[in-house]
């Protein structure tokens, strides 16, 4: 009988449970003006195919048959919406009143069995917001919990930023429908160089096209209540409109500057239906084909211009034809790479946006790090220094994550969430928005996807808990049992960065604070395939000067990273086994194991660089066994990290610093002889110039039975390798970003027999390409032709 009784209890339990989270069936009763608006279509979509998925039903019902009609959810306020009115009236509620239109106030309301969640917003697309809050809540809990609100946005814009010519959530109307969903309300689209009616050909009928392309995003963009805007690396330009202008490149040329404003009237003019553009003055790389670049900054150094007056002039004059002439929105991103100028120093932004650039309709986007996307940076100094208003800039930190990684996904939500607190704390504040590169494009549980969900709420409350935020996002793509440890092992991935990847006494003070590492690739510098690694080794000696004094330290901060990672791996291996999803939990054990193992080879790599210059300098028993002992140990962990699944590194540096110990192992005296007798960096320029020339004189001597037999053009970015081998290319990087041909014509294939190849030079930088290596039948008939910029 108590058997029984027990049985019965619990059959209550699980009823009680159930019912509270069974109300399965919900009608959406919209106003008039939702029912034509496309971002409420979206987001009722976006309810619906979500609650499908965890056994929530939505339908859109009429407002005039809404009463008793169970579980709703009821868009709009008073104005907007019949039934809020008539509900508000008897639950004696006002309708809600918000600073900004965007905001959003949500009641639950039980009558008897049935909620009725009212969602009322200063404006429908607040109301759309209000249910983007709902489906949030839904991929976070797997039901409609009770929802008593009021949200306003403290960011007014929220951007998703631009570079190059990539349209970050704004190039399709699925990427804006993301964008959407993090509430976004400004997107950009294609860049400014695609879109100017140029007056030259191909360009011209080209732009065209992509003009009719932009219109039609835009349409969709403003359906969505969403502004549109274009950006540019400036100055880039055509080369036809300085011809037609009689202009020059330079500051001191009166047409020059002419040229600059009709660049933009004739975009506005041809495209006037965009909101608004975003420029950046600084690392101009976005140009390609017969696309110019001119850095009116620095460029031209016959103009006594000075820096100062140069960016003054160039904002005044695109705000004069962007903001003035056609009341459009303009953007300045004020990113740079010199520690000296506009992105770093106060005094030097104080003066470029001086009391002479207006304030209306311009917007200063400085980042919110000093230095580039790195860890060890402190925020950035230029906010709040002049009455402009601006907008935080955000980037990943995650510059030692390639596309192809495979690591755990960075989380910056700390380090964001007090940057930007930092900013608004003053008195008078000028940031009015936040900016995320990429942000706008991904929803997913990577970094990219963290960091647009983390910036999304905070966006709209910078104040709020970062733990609640994180287990929020880990509640929506792992599910709830497993969220609070998740967002554990998220919270601890920056310190396993931070602290594992950089050399501390190397990161503070510099802008570039991550040296010895790069995105997927530990780099080598000098000419690694021809000096014997001199170079490289002297780079890794500066590291050991700077870093000896404090060994103990450098290494102590490094071993925390590595516990960090130690520590996710253990909160893990907890939780692996409850994850819905088995073939997710193992991608993510393995994306876990890849950081521990990278880690754990950037820790060997340091260790050694220490013990190899300490037995160059000493060569003792003692150095001797204990570089021996880094040697074994770079090595072992090095090949764990490479045969951990997905692997995809370059170990360029270690592999220098690997090749250089064996041989003072062997026989230090003679390693330090072949040291001494490479060509440093200096002295091999020299020879590979020499090379070159003899090579003009050989084909100038055998141009009547020369082989024109390939055509390339790359945009290098360091060192590239070009290897053709037949019919076919490759390209191997050797340093920083990789080369990418605009123009691969291979016209006959390289023979199979041993011919001399010579480079005819089009156009590059010193030291130009040179052959390092002529086919052979040694290494298959190959030519490796070594590609640089420095």
């Amino acid at each position: 009988m108590r058997l029984d009784k027990s049985v019965y209890l619990l059959l209550i339990l699980v009823f009680i449970v159930g019912t509270a989270h069974a109300n399965t069936e919900w009608r959406i009763l919209l106003g008039e003006k939702h029912r034509d608006d496309e971002a409420v279509a979206v987001a009722i979509a976006d309810l619906q195919r979500t609650g499908a998925a965890v056994g929530l039903s939505f339908e859109v019902v009429s407002g005039t048959a809404s009463q008793g009609m169970g579980n709703s959810i009821v868009v709009g306020d008073g104005l907007r919406n019949p039934y809020t009115a008539a509900l508000f009236s008897r639950f004696k509620l006002s309708d809600p009143v918000f600073s900004n239109p965007d905001g959003y106030r949500i009641n639950t309301l039980s009558e008897g069995d049935s909620r009725t969640l009212v969602v009322a917003g200063g404006s429908i697309i607040g109301d759309v917001y209000g249910l983007y809050w709902i489906w949030d809540r839904i991929r976070v809990n797997r039901y409609i919990p009770d929802i008593n609100v009021v949200r306003e946005p403290a960011m007014g814009i929220r951007l998703g930023g631009a570079w190059g010519r990539t349209a970050y959530g704004g190039s399709t109307k699925k990427q804006m429908q993301t964008a959407l969903r993090h509430s976004f309300n400004w997107v950009s689209g294609p860049t400014i160089l695609d879109l100017v009616p140029w007056g030259a050909e191909p360009e011209a009928t080209e732009n065209a096209k992509n003009r009719e392309t932009a219109r039609e995003l835009i349409a969709y963009a403003h359906g969505l209540h969403m502004k549109y805007y274009a950006f540019a690396n400036a100055f880039t330009y055509h080369p036809s409109l300085m011809k037609e202008f009689g202009a020059t490149p330079t500051p001191c040329d009166p047409l020059f500057w002419d040229c600059v404003q009709e660049e933009y009237r004739r975009l506005l003019q041809a495209l006037p239906e965009l909101d608004g553009i975003s420029l950046c003055n600084d690392d101009v790389s976005g140009f390609w084909g017969r696309y110019l670049p001119f850095d009116v900054t620095r460029e031209a150094p016959e103009c006594d211009w000075s820096y100062i007056k140069r960016f003054n002039t160039f904002v005044s004059k695109v705000h004069d034809v962007v903001s003035e002439e056609f009341n459009k929105t303009y953007f300045h991103f004020t990113w740079g790479l010199r520690e000296h100028e506009v992105h770093c120093q106060p005094e030097v932004f104080r003066a470029i946006f001086n009391e002479d650039i207006p304030t209306e309709n311009l917007y200063l986007m400085p980042k919110i790090t000093r230095g580039d996307r790195w860890w060890h940076q402190p925020y950035n100094a230029t906010f709040n220094q002049t009455p402009h208003n601006t907008i935080v800039f955000f980037e990943t930190m995650n510059y030692y994550e390639s596309g192809s990684a495979n690591i755990f996904p960075t989380f910056s939500g700390q380090y964001f969430q007090r940057g930007l607190q930092s900013f608004l704390v003053s008195e008078n504040t000028n940031v009015r928005g936040a900016a995320a590169l990429a942000g706008a494009s991904r929803d997913a549980w990577g970094t990219i996807g963290v960091y647009s969900y983390v910036l999304y709420r905070l966006m709209w409350n910078p104040d709020e808990s970062m733990e609640q935020i994180t287990r929020d996002f880990c509640a929506i793509h792992f599910g709830v049992d497993v969220a609070e440890d998740m967002a554990q092992i998220y919270m601890l991935s920056p310190s396993a960065y931070k602290y594992g990847l950089h050399i501390e006494p190397i990161s503070y003070g510099q802008f570039n604070s991550f040296l010895h590492m790069r995105v997927g690739v530990f780099p080598a510098e000098g000419y690694i395939a021809i000096d014997n690694g001199k170079e490289h080794l002297k780079f890794l000696h500066r590291i050991y000067l700077r870093c000896d004094p404090w060994r103990k330290e450098t290494m102590r901060a490094i071993e925390q990273g590595r516990q960090c990672a130690e520590q996710m791996i253990e909160l893990y291996s907890s939780i692996k086994t409850r994850m819905a999803d088995q073939d997710l939990a193992a991608d993510i054990e393995n994306r876990i194991a890849m950081t521990h193992n990278l880690i754990r080879t950037n820790m060997g790599y340091v260790n050694t660089l220490f013990a190899y210059f300490d037995y160059m300098e000493r060569p003792t028993s003692q150095t001797h066994a204990a570089l021996v002992e880094a040697y074994n140990n770079l090595i072992a962990v090095k090949t764990d990290f490479m045969n951990t699944p997905k692997f995809s590194y370059k170990f360029f540096g270690i592999d220098v610093l690997l090749r250089n110990a064996a041989n003072a192992i062997k026989d230090v005296e003679a390693a330090k002889i072949q040291l001494e007798s490479t060509p440093d960096r200096c002295e091999l320029e020299g020879i590979i110039a020499a090379q070159q020339q003899r090579y003009k004189e050989v084909l100038e001597s055998h141009k009547e039975t020369a082989v024109r037999f390939a055509h390339f053009e790359f945009f290098v970015d360091g060192q590239d390798m070009l290897i053709i081998s037949g019919d076919t290319y490759h390209i191997e990087n050797i340093r920083w970003d990789g080369a990418h041909a605009e123009v691969d014509d291979i016209l006959v294939p390289l023979p199979r027999e041993e011919v001399t190849v010579v480079i005819r030079d089009i156009e590059s930088r010193p030291i130009h390409p040179f052959v390092l290596e002529q086919p052979s039948a040694e290494n298959d008939y190959t030519v490796r032709i070594y590609l640089d910029d420095a």
